[in-house]
């Protein structure tokens, strides 16, 4: 989910044609990343090889210490990733992010400027959850510059299709097992996320790339899965809804 001022909702490929163009920090590996906790603010914070994670706690509970202990290790492990993948500029894109635990937030979380915020409620009730913080980490690395009705199902459609991607596949979130006939292309989120799972195995393995590129370009139009695939996202969608299988890996 992504946070913008005016709302709330929750291989960097160029193709001719388109565009005309690590593991987890655990104890024994301690002396490689730099820790420094601020007592006044409940804050810490983790350095490693270039990338920095900010977290603030919220709260007084040690039950959600080694919760954060899993997102710090996740931060590392695939946030460089994410950024490789997605960001527009991968060398300039910042390697700073803030997590914030927040036990007055009744949603379930949201990335918004170089932060994510995490409803404490909702982890402590869910606490293998911690993929969503991958969701997140993706739109920090997208930064699409719009945001709106036309582009919110596509952009939790790629955030999702790379939590599957990226997982970590600890808990009980999976993509459909089925297409419900109430599915559209872009019902956003994990519909939309398998859908541009089929579309990668079954049509051109960097649909997700080359989409990814348009919406930072600010140029992505529905026209571009015809331009990519050679059908319409309306004719992939009747393909889809009738050969739906698609290879998953958890």
């Amino acid at each position: 989910m992504k946070k913008f001022v005016v709302g709330l909702v929750c291989a960097g490929v160029l193709v001719s044609g388109v565009f005309g163009g690590y593991s987890g920090v655990h104890a024994e590996e301690a002396s490689s990343m730099e820790k420094e906790t601020n007592n006044s603010s409940s804050s810490t914070l983790y350095d490693k090889r270039g990338y920095t994670l900010v977290v603030i706690k919220g709260v007084d509970d040690p039950a959600i210490d080694p919760i954060i202990d899993e997102f710090v290790d996740l931060y590392f492990k695939v946030y460089p990733k994410l950024v490789k993948k997605y960001a527009i500029n991968p060398w300039e894109h910042s390697r700073k992010v803030t997590l914030e635990f927040d036990p007055e937030y009744d949603g379930v979380a949201y990335a918004d400027n170089g932060k994510i915020v995490v409803s404490t409620n909702w982890i402590l009730e869910n606490p293998d959850d911690v993929a969503l913080f991958t969701h997140e980490l993706t739109h920090l690395a997208q930064a699409y510059p719009t945001y709106n009705d036309q582009t919110v199902w596509i952009t939790e459609g790629i955030a999702d299709y790379a939590r599957y991607v990226y997982g970590p596949h600890n808990g009980n979130w999976r993509l459909p097992e089925e297409v419900k006939d109430t599915d559209n292309y872009d019902s956003g989120y994990r519909v939309t996320a398998r859908f541009l799972l089929w579309i990668t195995q079954n049509k051109n393995h960097f649909a997700v790339d080359i989409i990814n590129r348009a919406l930072q370009y600010d140029i992505f139009d529905l026209r571009l899965f015809k331009t990519i695939t050679g059908k319409s996202v309306e004719d992939l969608w009747e393909e889809y809804r009738e050969n739906p299988d698609v290879r998953t890996d958890y």
